[in-house]
């Protein structure tokens, strides 16, 4: 009994191991597409690159990359993404909550909550800024605590740009709205 465990056992770690995803370099350059065959190109593996293979189908393999790319090219992925002004978030406010926007502004000071401004928890840091693009409206941004060193780094009136989600659209008592912050750029 115990030798068929044993190869059991070592049976199953090696066909884990099998499977482990392992790194592969590309020979020549080499288009990543979404699908195999037909499907988008939505990269490209320089010669030299490497890359992990984690799937296989026929003669075709799924791989994961690695790299770095500046943080204002990208935006979430999030079908909520919608251009929305700090007057349209006024107008309706119960039906801005939730939506994910992208807005120019600048850092106005990191402040922390106090206990009678509502939409905020007590203590809570978040960035006064101004905006979106000239508007010039005061918005309150919710800053989480592992953005919160790139935050306190940012000069007076810094012109930035954030990817945030409403988390109100009318807070008391000054009525502005609250983002939570989801990425932060310096422009």
């Amino acid at each position: 009994m115990r030798t068929a465990v044993a190869t059991l056992s070592f049976f199953l770690s090696t066909a884990a191991l099998a499977q482990a995803p392992a790194p592969h370099v590309a020979t020549k350059p080499t288009v990543v597409r979404q699908a195999p065959a037909a499907g988008n190109a939505v990269g490209q593996v320089l010669k030299g690159g490497t890359v992990e293979v984690i799937a296989r189908d026929r003669d075709w393999v799924r791989v994961r990359m690695e790299g770095w790319v500046r943080e204002a090219d990208l935006i979430a992925a999030d079908t909520t993404l919608r251009p929305l002004s700090a007057a349209d978030i006024r107008s309706d406010p119960a039906g801005s909550v939730g939506k994910l926007v992208r807005w120019e502004v600048e850092a106005v000071a990191l402040r922390s909550a106090d206990p009678l401004r509502t939409g905020l928890q007590s203590g809570e840091q978040y960035l006064l800024a101004l905006g979106p693009g000239a508007e010039k409206t005061l918005v309150s941004i919710a800053v989480p605590a592992a953005m919160l060193p790139n935050v306190r780094s940012l000069p007076p009136l810094a012109p930035i740009i954030v990817t945030a989600r409403i988390r109100n659209g009318r807070s008391e008592p000054a009525g502005v709205p609250i983002l939570d912050l989801e990425s932060i750029t310096r422009r």
